[in-house]
């Protein structure tokens, strides 16, 4: 899954959560969908609009799950973890930001640049950080969670 010819969603991302894991095949398959894209050698899909696209749905996702957080009370219970995937966040937005900005510079390779790191972060993150707000979440009865597992 790292090897980035060979980046797809499989079962091991599941979180558990209904609707992040629904957000997370989306990113997945816009990642895949934007390699292909990006990786054309004339392609009419430009850098900037893929990558704000990303980073679009990446900060809405990322909102999703600080909601979620909230509702399940994932800061109270845990709040240097909590603490730690907010910033992952925070970190993330920035450094895409900061690549983006390389390549409206016309830095050479910042566009495999992204992907990759877009690649790396996401399985990471999913792996890690979101499996465990995951089992929070699936853990702790809440009031007023409609559907979110």
């Amino acid at each position: 899954m790292q090897n980035s010819e060979t980046f797809e969603w499989t079962d091991a991302l599941l979180t558990g959560v209904a609707e992040v894991d629904q957000q997370h095949r989306i990113l997945v398959d816009t990642l895949i969908e934007a390699r292909t894209q990006l990786s054309r050698e004339h392609s009419d899909v430009p850098f900037e609009h893929v990558s704000r696209d990303l980073l679009a749905y990446a900060i809405y996702h990322f909102a999703t799950e600080e909601q979620l957080m909230l509702r399940h009370g994932y800061g109270a219970a845990e709040p240097e973890v909590a603490a730690r995937h907010l910033a992952q966040h925070r970190c993330f937005s920035e450094r895409v930001v900061a690549l983006r900005t390389a390549e409206h510079r016309g830095e050479p390779g910042a566009s495999a640049a992204l992907l990759a790191f877009l690649e790396d972060w996401l399985v990471n993150h999913i792996m890690t950080t979101d499996k465990a707000l995951g089992q929070f979440i699936n853990a702790t009865p809440t009031s007023g969670a409609s559907g979110q597992r």
